[in-house]
């Protein structure tokens, strides 16, 4: 944000964007901002304002320091190449700045040079991709688990059917021919019903077990 007319922020605290990171340069301008013949050319002063520099007014405040500001040179934030770093992470290492105010991401080749404060503030990042067109195969249900698994899933289903059957036909309760004159039958197929009926959590018209060790089971 630029200045007013006669050189001052109604908003925000005065920073200078000389465009370099020459700690004599800017030294120089600093000490001619806050002597009384001021220099400093009218294109490099502009507003900070926002969040952070609000919180950095009120550490001043609470801490009992002065500070000045000015926006990095080559307006990054900082990148290790041709063996050097540039951006903010650059002025730090180099001294020309004592401390970086901004939305400074926080990363593992950074953190090994300079130090950060504690996260204060935090953004969820999402990466959109664009869909497939193709359709998905018929077996995808399958994909979650190992076909291992499934195997062990629908032989024990299989195994549990058997045994209900069993124990539906031995019971003099059950429903069997010979139990108590029933009309109807209990078989491997209801058996089988009502495992893949519970396997798959959906509710259809089946035959119960009546005896009481197949309903335990």
């Amino acid at each position: 944000r630029n200045v007013d007319d006669d050189g001052q922020c109604p908003a925000g605290q005065l920073c200078l964007d000389p465009m370099t990171n020459d700690s004599a340069i800017l030294d120089s301008l600093f000490e001619s901002l806050q002597g009384g013949n001021d220099t400093v050319p009218f294109e490099y002063k502009k507003c900070c304002y926002g969040y952070t520099i609000d919180l950095l007014e009120k550490l001043a405040e609470d801490m009992n320091f002065d500070f000045d500001l000015y926006i990095v040179g080559d307006g990054k934030y900082g990148a290790f190449k041709s063996g050097h770093w540039s951006g903010l992470v650059g002025d730090l290492l180099s001294g020309a700045a004592h401390m970086a105010v901004t939305s400074f991401s926080i990363n593992t080749a950074r953190s090994q040079v300079i130090d950060f404060t504690s996260p204060f503030f935090s953004t969820s990042l999402g990466i959109l991709v664009r869909s497939k067109d193709t359709a998905a195969p018929i077996g995808a249900f399958m994909w979650p688990l190992h076909w291992t698994m499934w195997l062990g899933i629908f032989v024990s289903l299989h195994v549990t059917a058997i045994f209900l059957t069993l124990y539906e036909w031995k019971s003099p309760f059950g429903m069997t021919p010979n139990g108590r004159n029933r009309s109807k039958v209990f078989s491997f197929s209801s058996a089988l019903n009502v495992c893949y009926a519970i396997l798959f959590g959906r509710t259809a018209a089946i035959k119960t077990p009546k005896c009481w060790t197949g309903r335990f089971l």
